[in-house]
């Protein structure tokens, strides 16, 4: 089953890919507990620096916030309804965005960077861990991502917080 997801982006600075160059970075946003309309303008780093990078800005609302309802008006009214509000759903829903955007800008070879704080920075790091093909890097401010139970250093240093 498929759903809509809310997204946001602006491309006025973007630098398109060309057979000269290549396609400026992708920021992308990620969305946490709230509807994305709260991070759209309140994002500074993003907005500061995306002219400098060429960057499209790309934000992104979690699944179950916002508009973003997966089951439409029933996606919150009660256990089995939310048993797809998980982080593990939510970061397969961006590593899937990011790549139906790269193909439809035509811009498969452009570099992603995650960006989020508080969850949204734990979104970000894990969707760097979990998904290194459609991420290249990962901002995540005020982002615990090894403060829970049950986490430990798995083979090669690698964190394995899930999964």
């Amino acid at each position: 089953r498929t759903f809509e997801q809310r997204v946001f982006s602006y491309g006025g600075f973007w630098r398109r890919p060309n057979a000269g160059s290549a396609a400026g970075p992708i920021l992308f946003y990620c969305g946490n507990e709230a509807s994305v309309e709260l991070y759209v303008n309140a994002t500074g780093w993003m907005w500061e620096h995306a002219e400098e990078l060429g960057a499209l800005l790309v934000f992104a609302e979690h699944r179950y916030y916002g508009e973003t309802q997966p089951l439409g008006g029933s996606s919150a009214t009660n256990a089995s309804t939310l048993r797809w509000l998980t982080l593990e759903q939510a970061l397969a829903d961006y590593a899937t965005l990011i790549h139906r955007l790269k193909l439809s800008l035509g811009a498969p070879d452009a570099k992603v960077v995650a960006i989020g704080g508080s969850y949204g920075g734990m979104l970000a790091a894990w969707l760097r861990m979990h998904y290194p093909s459609a991420v290249d890097a990962a901002l995540a401010a005020s982002a615990p991502v090894l403060a829970f139970d049950g986490l430990r250093r798995g083979g090669r240093g690698k964190a394995s917080p899930l999964f």
